[in-house]
């Protein structure tokens, strides 16, 4: 078992730098989810750490032994692709277990890593089968089980449920889960998908641009997002912004003022934001999650009258997506308790999730 130290990596192509002087340390036995948008640097950071791509500068360490320039067979690794790779002439069994027949382990113990790998992905009733008489998510599991019998320090995952229904990544979610837990290895997880981040990570790693936009639990990411664009990319849907200002007046108050149709609106905040708000006048966004908003037509308090333009029925929930002053929003609702198409509608603000971004830098102005 091993951490996994970045130093100071760069990346570049020609003169184009692709990722420049990145930090990141994964702790040993954690579950870390690089996420972000194609194009973001998240693939090529995780085709440095399995030595596939050359580093252009920095440094990367697995456990405390430096492997900048290491073989990927050296590295003591395993990977799992976005595609399965299999071999279509061989079985599952056979698959999984080439790897270890090259390195010329006894034959007991293939039979033994395999047979334990398959227990683990509940695929002992295929191991017999030919990749094509398998199918996604089974040529899935047996991609994972073939990494598993190497029994690595170090997992790597380059987006593996991209090619799978809803269904299969559900449970795919789970099982990939579970094998963390049994293994307590460590992993390195990619994917553009904001829901696999949120439900595999024990830390997201939010990246965007080649830069690292905020590293922290789930539940930080979520409710203390760090820039306007971890915000709006973690959580489904994102969160929605409105336009507003800060004057030294409602900052000694503890206030700002929101463009509405009514025109500029004063909030009162919570103690949490009066030390961070700015004392100079300062143009923002609000943000809000759709949970932040609550369809009271009767209701008391700090409110928005937004314009209902679509509806949108989830089962357990309702999303309304409207607009305020020129600005997309969506608000979340319960069945039986939703607001007519095409007219205004009262939605009642929860003051303690309010989030506040300086409209300039972009970053969140929470102390």
């Amino acid at each position: 078992m091993a951490g996994v130290t970045v130093k100071q990596v760069t990346k570049s192509f020609g003169p184009i730098n692709v990722l420049e002087k990145l930090d990141l340390d994964i702790q040993d036995g954690e579950f870390v989810v690089l996420v972000g948008p194609s194009g973001c640097g998240k693939t090529t950071l995780l085709r440095m750490i399995a030595g596939l791509e050359p580093v252009s500068d920095g440094n990367i360490l697995i456990g405390a032994r430096d492997v900048t320039w290491a073989a990927p067979k050296d590295r003591d690794i395993a990977m799992v692709f976005q595609s399965y790779a299999l071999y279509p002439h061989m079985t599952a069994a056979e698959n999984m277990s080439f790897g270890l027949k090259l390195n010329k382990l006894p034959k007991k113990e293939i039979e033994t890593r395999v047979a334990e790998a398959a227990r683990m992905l509940k695929i002992e009733h295929l191991l017999s089968r030919k990749p094509r008489e398998l199918s996604g998510g089974q040529r899935q599991r047996v991609a994972m089980g073939r990494a598993i019998v190497r029994r690595p320090v170090l997992y790597l995952f380059d987006e593996p449920l991209s090619n799978l229904d809803a269904q299969l990544r559900t449970s795919m979610r789970t099982e990939i889960k579970r094998m963390h837990l049994a293994e307590k290895k460590t992993v390195i997880y990619v994917t553009h998908d904001q829901i696999e981040a949120l439900t595999l990570a024990d830390r997201i790693v939010a990246m965007n641009r080649g830069e690292i936009q905020q590293i922290g639990t789930p539940d930080d990411l979520y409710n203390r997002p760090a820039s306007i664009f971890v915000a709006s990319f973690i959580g489904s849907p994102g969160m929605s912004f409105l336009t507003g200002e800060i004057t030294p007046a409602s900052s000694a108050k503890g206030q700002i003022f929101i463009n509405t149709e009514r025109g500029k609106e004063a909030l009162s905040l919570p103690p949490l934001w009066t030390k961070g708000l700015p004392v100079e006048e300062t143009p923002v966004l609000v943000g809000l999650r759709p949970e932040a908003l609550t369809y009271d037509p009767e209701g008391a308090g700090f409110g928005l009258d937004i314009m209902v333009n679509v509806i949108e029925p989830c089962g357990a929930e309702v999303y309304v997506i409207g607009e305020v002053a020129g600005r997309e929003i969506t608000a979340r609702c319960t069945p039986g308790k939703v607001p007519p198409l095409g007219a205004p509608a009262r939605f009642l603000i929860d003051p303690d999730q309010i989030h506040i971004f300086d409209a300039n830098s972009e970053r969140s102005l929470r102390p």
